[in-house]
């Protein structure tokens, strides 16, 4: 009878939260660029259609408001901010996230200058 040794066993209890902490970071990495992706899109739909719009500041601020809850994984607090002058609308929108600590701003503007003025 052989005799049995329980070294694969401890060693595997050693390498495996290591590896499942690993899995969760690369995970939880993932989520976060895909956030950071998402609010750069709608921020930048946000004022390619706020161009044709009357009241520009308040439809881009009204369309990120509306999309962007619906889309983030990571419980991200955003603030947005719209202004608009001759040459174009632009849209900031600064989002912090409480895992990470950290607080990114997103600048996005779309050029008035191609719409024509009757």
């Amino acid at each position: 009878m052989k005799k049995a040794r329980g070294s694969f066993t401890v060693e595997a209890a050693l390498i495996m939260p290591v590896i499942l902490g690993a899995i969760v970071t690369f995970i939880y990495i993932a989520m976060y660029c895909h956030d950071r992706c998402i609010i750069e899109y709608v921020s930048t739909i946000a004022c390619e259609r706020a161009v044709y719009e009357d009241d520009p500041e308040k439809s881009a601020t009204e369309y990120v408001l509306s999309k962007l809850p619906n889309s983030l994984m990571c419980g991200w607090e955003t603030d947005v901010t719209s202004y608009s002058d001759e040459s174009g609308i632009f849209v900031e929108v600064e989002a912090s996230t409480p895992v990470f600590g950290r607080t990114s701003v997103h600048k996005v503007g779309a050029c008035k200058h191609f719409l024509p003025r009757y």
